[in-house]
């Protein structure tokens, strides 16, 4: 047999090896697919024991703690239509009563100062100087109505001698001269009502350019002394955020604001509570009047009870986030753990039920109003009534005994 002869044969036993092995693979794969199959089959279908345990319909919310009740700490009434504050506090910072807490700029007011200060002691002499005058003049004038009242009196005498004493030429000239006398007596007393009507506006007006110094004064006084802020009462000092929403940060010193204007706020810590948002796609989920749970975040094993109070109707928008203010309040406080702004879970417990036949979520199918199980074995498909489900277990009311199994895809 020559060389190529050989080569001939050998290639021919290849390609029949290659077609046997094909085949054996073209055989087994199917058995094999039809094997791991029903094996994934059976791993699909679970069985799920009915037993007792208690459940709770648990929602969760996020949250921060928040003081219901604070004293404010905002800008005083300052000369100008604002201040600037020139220093304040650390945020967060603990303060006690009487604690220098934020000083506002008082620059004008000091400058000021001392020139209200002559302008009162000014108008103060002018209408002292003013009083001193009037006085005087009324002095002048009641003493000329008295020598008018002698004259007017010495002439009435003269007047009352009988006619028939003197001659007509004098009986004529003692009747004029009393009428002279009665008309001087009469313009002295006018002239001295009107003087005491002028003088007295004049005096009112020294009087009140006095006092308008005064109040200047007095402003400027306040100013000062209001610029220095002290804190009503022992607590956490917090800083209020800025009213600019561009800026996203709390007050600093060099900011301006306005007579009136919050500026920091120290909370009563003795009162806590929580406000939390929901969203929009979860409102009706709670209501108030459920129990909660509040757990917070940096001190995960303490627990506080505490009560859904109000679930807000409106979800205003805000540069935070958006949804419904909810506010819950707790049982107790603890002011040694508690910090308004702290982060906190909220546990809404929707509802309860102790020592409740339950069976796996999944377990449970729904056909309109109706709840159905499948129970392994020859029970088959079953109709039970729920007290209610969370996301994972459904308590059963009836339709189902504990220890019996149910299907779970």
């Amino acid at each position: 047999m020559d060389a190529s002869s050989a080569t001939t044969k050998g290639r021919g036993r290849g390609l029949l090896d290659q077609r046997a092995m094909a085949l054996a693979l073209a055989v087994a794969f199917p058995l094999a697919f039809g094997a791991c199959s029903r094996a994934r089959a059976s791993d699909a279908a679970r069985d799920a024991l009915v037993v007792r345990s208690d459940v709770e319909d648990v929602f969760l919310l996020t949250g921060e703690l928040k003081a219901p009740q604070s004293d404010v700490i905002s800008c005083p009434r300052v000369e100008g239509w604002e201040a600037q504050i020139k220093w304040l506090a650390d945020d967060g910072a603990e303060v006690q009563a009487g604690d220098a807490v934020v000083e506002f700029d008082a620059t004008r007011a000091s400058r000021d100062l001392e020139d209200r200060r002559t302008r009162v002691q000014q108008a103060s002499i002018e209408r002292e100087g003013r009083e001193q005058a009037v006085a005087v003049e009324v002095a002048r004038r009641q003493a000329a109505l008295e020598k008018a009242e002698i004259e007017a009196s010495k002439a009435r005498l003269d007047a009352s001698v009988p006619p028939d004493v003197r001659s007509v030429l004098e009986n004529r000239r003692v009747g004029a001269v009393l009428l002279e006398k009665e008309a001087a007596l009469e313009k002295a007393r006018l002239d001295l009502a009107a003087y005491r009507i002028s003088s007295r506006a004049d005096v009112e007006v020294q009087r009140l350019t006095e006092e308008k110094a005064t109040r200047s004064l007095d402003s400027s006084e306040r100013s000062i002394a209001a610029a220095r802020v002290t804190a009503p009462r022992a607590g956490i000092f917090m800083v209020s955020r800025h009213f600019r929403w561009d800026l996203d940060r709390t007050f600093q010193p060099g900011d301006n604001v306005w007579p009136g204007m919050a500026v920091a706020t120290i909370p009563d810590l003795s009162r806590m509570e929580v406000a939390a948002t929901l969203s929009q796609v979860d409102h009706g989920r709670i209501a108030s009047g459920m129990p909660a749970r509040v757990i917070i975040d940096t001190f995960p094993d303490r627990v506080f009870e505490a009560k859904v109070e109000e679930v807000g109707a409106v979800a205003p928008e805000t540069r935070d986030r958006a949804g419904f203010p909810v506010r819950i309040a707790l049982d107790t406080t603890d002011p040694a753990v508690m910090r308004p702004g702290l982060s906190v879970r909220v546990e809404a417990i929707r509802g309860r039920w102790p020592a409740a036949l339950t069976v796996p979520r999944g377990a449970v199918t729904f056909e309109k109003a109706e709840a159905f199980v499948r129970r392994t074995g020859l029970g088959g498909r079953r109709s039970v009534k729920l007290l209610g489900c969370t996301p994972n277990v459904c308590a059963v009311e009836s339709g189902l005994s504990e220890g019996d199994r149910v299907r779970w895809d």
